[in-house]
């Protein structure tokens, strides 16, 4: 059996149209590696085994980049329990008292915000530095380092 190159692109723009109505965001490396494949093909004389092989390196390279670098779930942390959070360091952008609540800002999401209303046992002013020590609904219980 041979395959042509203009076969893979016809694979790998059917297997990316399929995406569009399966979305698994899965078939999508596929289709993407069968049009690597189709290129390859068009450019080099290559066997039905080299391609392939080429269209199971291609595909699996891409998902494994995908899952590594771009789908990281530790990103915002959202969704997490608490105990994910405790100890993540921010700066105090509205200062806390005994009476009012401040805010923190983290450099990164926590829990799916950079910022949070924040409370403190002692006062906290702002542009000091905090740790979440509890989390307490919607607000963050914080302590100055």
């Amino acid at each position: 059996m041979e395959l042509m190159w203009w076969h893979w692109v016809a694979l790998g723009l059917g297997l990316v149209a399929l995406e569009m109505f399966i979305s698994t965001f899965f078939i999508m490396w596929m289709g993407l590696g069968a049009l690597i494949t189709g290129l390859l093909s068009f450019m080099l004389p290559l066997s039905f085994t080299g391609q392939i092989l080429i269209w199971t390196v291609a595909s699996a390279v891409m998902v494994v980049v995908w899952m590594k670098y771009f789908k990281s779930p530790d990103r915002t942390h959202a969704g997490q329990a608490k105990e994910g959070v405790l100890g993540i360091t921010g700066l105090m952008t509205r200062p806390v008292t005994e009476i009012s609540e401040g805010e923190i800002l983290f450099q990164r999401p926590v829990l799916g915000a950079d910022r949070w209303p924040v409370v403190a046992d002692a006062p906290i002013a702002a542009g000091e530095r905090a740790r979440i020590v509890d989390v307490l609904g919607q607000t963050l219980k914080v302590t100055q380092l």
